[in-house]
C-alpha cells in the first residue's frame, strides 16, 4: 500500500489493516516548558514528556530532553515531537532509538522517522511508518510498519572459513525473544560475489517472507580473505559447510529447516554440500543454473574461451582476463571432481531452475540435477540466459515459492 499525505488516506491505512504495530510508548509526566499564546486561536507550546516501551521489539525508556512542540493555528492543532528510547531490542542488544513525529494536520495520525543503532530493528530506519496518537486511556505513541513484507534486520558478519575470514551478509525477520525461523545459505558463482545481481534480491525477499538468509563471499572473492588463484570447488565447499556450521549455532535458527541454494558454480557447491551433509540436515535445495559443466570444460582444457593442456596445467595459472587466474590447483581438482557422484547423496527436497538460453551452462546439466533427484521439482525458462536475463526476477519468485512452501 502506498502511503500519501494525507489525513484521509492515512486513516484508512493505519486502521490498521496491512500495518503491524512495533512500538508503544506510554507517554508520562508532561510537562508545559513554555508557551506563546496569540489571537484567533493562535499558540505555541513547548512540552516536555517521559515514558516507556515495553513489547516484542524493544523495551526502555524516553530519555531525558524529550520535546513535543503543540501548535494551534487557527483550530488545526499539530504536534512535532523529538526523542530519544533507551532500552534493549528483541534480540536483547542495548540500543537508541531516536524519534522525530510529525503529525499530520488536524488529524492523530503522524509520519515518524526513525534513526537506531539496533541491527535487530535497522529494518526502522528505512521502513514507511505510520503513527498514531492513541489518546483513549493512557496516552500513547504508536507506531506501524508495513505488513507487505515482514520487518527484517541486516548484519555484515565475518565467518571462519578455509581459506581465511568469510565476508557475509545476514539478513532475518525482526523475532522475538526465544523465537526461531528456517535459514536459507546462499553460494553465489564464479569469479561472482554476494551482492552480484539477484543474489542479495534473494537475500533481502526471502527475509521478508520470514525466512533468514545468510550470503556470503567464497575465498578468493568479493570482501572475503584467500587469492582468488587459490579458490577450487571443493575448498567452497569446504567454505559452504563452515557457513553451515556457524548458521547452526544461532540460537535463533531452526536447524530442522536450513537450506542451501547456489547459481551456477555455487549450484555445484550447494550441490555437493547437500550430497556431503545429507538430507537429515539440509532440508531443501535450489540450483539456479548450475554450472556442472565446469569438470567438462577442464577436461576439454577450455575455461571461458581460455585454452590450456588439462594433463599438465600451466603452473602460474591461466589468466581469465580482468585480474583473475584460474589456479593450477583448480584444474587439477576439477577435471575428475565427483559432483554427481556426491550430489547423489542428497535425497531431500530440491528444485532445480535452468534457462533454455543458457550459453555457459547448457540447461541439460540442469535436466541431468532433476534426474539425479527424484525428489526435485525442474523449472524450465524458456529463453532465459545464464544470468535469467532478461528478467531474473522471474527465477527469484520461482525459488522464493518453492523455499516458502518448503520451509515454513
Amino acid at each position: 500500500m502506498a502511503l500519501a499525505m494525507t489525513a484521509s488516506s492515512l486513516a484508512v491505512a493505519a486502521d490498521i489493516e496491512g500495518y503491524k504495530e512495533i512500538l508503544a510508548i506510554s507517554i508520562t509526566d508532561m510537562n508545559m516548558v513554555s508557551a506563546v499564546e496569540c489571537n484567533a486561536g493562535r499558540a505555541v507550546r513547548l512540552v516536555s514528556f517521559g515514558g516507556s516501551c515495553d513489547n516484542g521489539y524493544f523495551k526502555g525508556s524516553v530519555l531525558p530532553g524529550a520535546l513535543d512542540r503543540q501548535k494551534d493555528d487557527n483550530g488545526i492543532s499539530t504536534l512535532s515531537a523529538r526523542y530519544t528510547l533507551s532500552g534493549v531490542d528483541s534480540r536483547g542488544d542495548s540500543c537508541r532509538i531516536f524519534i522525530e513525529n510529525e503529525a499530520v494536520q488536524g488529524s492523530p495520525y503522524s509520519l515518524p522517522k526513525v534513526f537506531t543503532d539496533s541491527k535487530a530493528l535497522s529494518f526502522m530506519n528505512t521502513a514507511d511508518l505510520i503513527g498514531y496518537i492513541d489518546s483513549e486511556g493512557d496516552f500513547t505513541i504508536r507506531i506501524y510498519a508495513p505488513e507487505t513484507g515482514i520487518p527484517v534486520s541486516m548484519e555484515k558478519i565475518m565467518i571462519p572459513g578455509d581459506h581465511g575470514l568469510l565476508a557475509a551478509t545476514l539478513e532475518k525477520p525482526v523475532l522475538k525473544a526465544g523465537e526461531k525461523c528456517p535459514m536459507v545459505i546462499i553460494c553465489h558463482g564464479f569469479g561472482g560475489n554476494r551482492n552480484d545481481g539477484f543474489i542479495g534480491d534473494l537475500g533481502r525477499q526471502l527475509a521478508a517472507k520470514g525466512i533468514a538468509t545468510l550470503r556470503f563471499d567464497f575465498n578468493g572473492h568479493g570482501e572475503s580473505e584467500g587469492l582468488f588463484k587459490e579458490m577450487t570447488v571443493p575448498n567452497e565447499v569446504a567454505d559452504a559447510k563452515c557457513v553451515y556450521q556457524y548458521v547452526s549455532s544461532l540460537p535463533f535458527v531452526d536447524t530442522d529447516r536450513i537450506a542451501l541454494l547456489g547459481h551456477s558454480q555455487g549450484g555445484v557447491v550447494a550441490a555437493m554440500t547437500a550430497g556431503e551433509l545429507g538430507h537429515d540436515r539440509v532440508k531443501a535445495a535450489v540450483l539456479m543454473a548450475s554450472a556442472a559443466v565446469l569438470r567438462d570444460d577442464c577436461i576439454r582444457g577450455n575455461t571461458f574461451g581460455k585454452f590450456y593442456d588439462p594433463l599438465n596445467p600451466p603452473q602460474e595459472g591461466v589468466d581469465l582476463g580482468g585480474g583473475k587466474i584460474l589456479g593450477q590447483e583448480y584444474i587439477r581438482t576439477a577435471f575428475d571432481l565427483p559432483i554427481y557422484e556426491t550430489a547423489g547423496r542428497y535425497h531431500g527436497k530440491a528444485c532445480v531452475i535452468h534457462g533454455t538460453g543458457d550459453r555457459v551452462v547448457p540447461y541439460t546439466y540442469g535436466i541431468r540435477f532433476s534426474d539425479l533427484w527424484p525428489a526435485s521439482e525442474y523449472h524450465s525458462m524458456p529463453g532465459f540466459d545464464h544470468g535469467f536475463g532478461p528478467d531474473p526476477q522471474k527465477a527469484v519468485d520461482i525459488a522464493v515459492d518453492f523455499l516458502t512452501r518448503s520451509l515454513l
